[in-house]
């Protein structure tokens, strides 16, 4: 039987409360989630009761996208793609160097914003395949964007349920100044967040034992931060006898972006299943936290608030199922997934001596990863006798295989030395890159050289 959605048509929100337990053990303890230089969020509540924060907004927020999602093989594909209930719902997946997916927009904490989606190479425009379009220019196409303008907030909403429906329950911001100068931010439409009443501390300790050796030598390198040695500590979990999940669904704001009713009853689907599927999967849902935090729900509870009263009204929330399912069918397209591709910015740099034609180094097939630049020399006492000096180039990302082939396409002097230089360089770059550190100069090709730093990519 298709769902009824009349009371929410004339409702603001859809406000869910879903009572949890700890799953297994009699003493219901659980670990919550913890923050950076503060712990456990434990706070007095407005009803002057002791409260305790078990999963944030922002993690409830990626666990209901997560749930929707199943895992590549780790071969071919290691992103995956939407469940079988959530099959054919736009999203943009990102490729790499060799066309191999990379990420997905429905995987990124900025979404759409996220470097490996936004930052990517032109593609070709869907509405003309013989030209070539960026995303940014793509989507201010489809939001209708213009400077110092108002933004179309109902184009946007259009424009997403064609590239990405997910930002509009999750919401977006494109921060980029290029682009509307940062105005585009949609608020999350759905959000939800655990919270346990009147916590009690369930204190216990841990030991890691070392059969090896029980001692540590700081001087050998063998100490417990390298793992040596047999280590004891405390642990803090909590109790509590009520734990519950709330949700929101903002359906008033999800009216506003003027969108067919269908789709916005879609949406709203969408919501509710992405909500009954976090209350019940093991895969990133509250039946699996973390290690030692896992719940099931005991009991759901679903009001409407009316827009102009303010009243509640009992909701029954729709179950996982067929009728479910085909209420969220209309976010579905037959068109072909939107897929961009992502080229880190690492370059490999080594210098050309005179005797070293533009065309000398053979790098067929690596055409596209390669090239011969001219750089002006850095500003110095003597600008005027200072020469421009000429580098070969080697961008983006590199296989073995890649590597092997440039080196059998040059085994001579002496573009063999360049040919080595450069990948040396660029290894060096990458690994810095891995590594979120400032790269070190590769042998023979000192930065003094000429070359800006800030356009390495490395920084």
């Amino acid at each position: 039987m298709p769902i009824n959605f009349t009371l929410l048509d004339s409702s603001s929100r859809l406000l869910i409360e879903a009572e949890l337990k700890v799953s297994t053990g009699g003493g219901g303890r659980f670990q919550p989630t913890g923050f950076p230089d503060l712990g456990p969020a434990l706070f007095r509540g407005a009803d002057g009761a002791n409260w305790l924060l078990v999963e944030s907004p922002q993690s409830m927020a990626n666990r209901l996208e997560r749930v929707c999602w199943v895992d590549g093989d780790g071969e071919t594909d290691r992103v995956g793609g939407y469940n079988d209930a959530c099959k054919g719902i736009p999203y943009v997946l990102a490729t790499d160097t060799y066309g191999r997916p990379l990420t997905a927009s429905t995987l990124e904490a900025h979404r759409l914003s996220s470097p490996y989606i936004w930052d990517t190479q032109p593609f070709p425009d869907p509405d003309d395949q013989s030209k070539q379009i960026t995303l940014p220019d793509y989507l201010k196409r489809l939001f209708s964007l213009a400077d110092n303008r108002l933004v179309p907030w109902k184009k946007v909403a259009t424009g997403l349920i064609k590239v990405d429906p997910g930002c509009l329950l999750h919401g977006i911001w494109f921060n980029e100044a290029s682009f509307a100068g940062g105005k585009v931010r949609l608020t999350r439409c759905l959000s939800g967040y655990i919270e346990a009443r009147d916590p009690a501390t369930a204190n216990f300790g841990f030991q890691k034992r070392d059969g090896v050796s029980d001692r540590t030598d700081k001087d050998a390198g063998q100490s417990a931060a390298e793992g040596y040695g047999s280590v004891i500590g405390p642990k803090q979990h909590f109790t509590s006898a009520e734990v519950k999940a709330y949700f929101q669904i903002d359906l008033e704001r999800l009216r506003s972006y003027g969108l067919p009713k269908e789709q916005v009853q879609a949406l709203v689907a969408w919501a509710i299943y992405k909500i009954r599927r976090v209350l019940v999967a093991s895969r990133d849902g509250v039946a699996d936290l973390r290690t030692e935090c896992k719940f099931e729900s005991i009991k759901i509870k679903a009001e409407t608030v009316h827009q102009d009263t303010g009243k509640k009204n009992d909701f029954d929330l729709p179950e996982i199922g067929e009728d479910l399912n085909a209420a969220f069918a209309p976010l579905k397209t037959q068109a072909e997934q939107l897929k961009v591709h992502w080229v880190p910015n690492v370059e490999g740099k080594a210098e050309l001596s005179e005797e070293v034609n533009d065309d000398a180094i053979n790098r067929i097939g690596l055409e596209a990863k390669t090239k011969v630049e001219t750089q002006k020399p850095k500003k110095g006492k003597n600008p005027g006798k200072a020469k421009p000096k000429r580098f070969f180039i080697i961008m983006g990302e590199w296989s073995a295989t890649d590597k092997q082939d440039l080196r059998t396409q040059n085994p001579d002097e002496p573009t063999k030395s360049v040919v080595e230089k450069a990948i040396k360089d660029h290894e060096a770059k990458w690994e810095a890159k891995a590594q979120s550190r400032k790269a070190e100069k590769a042998d023979g090709n000192d930065d003094a050289d000429g070359i800006d730093d800030e356009q390495d990519g490395a920084n």
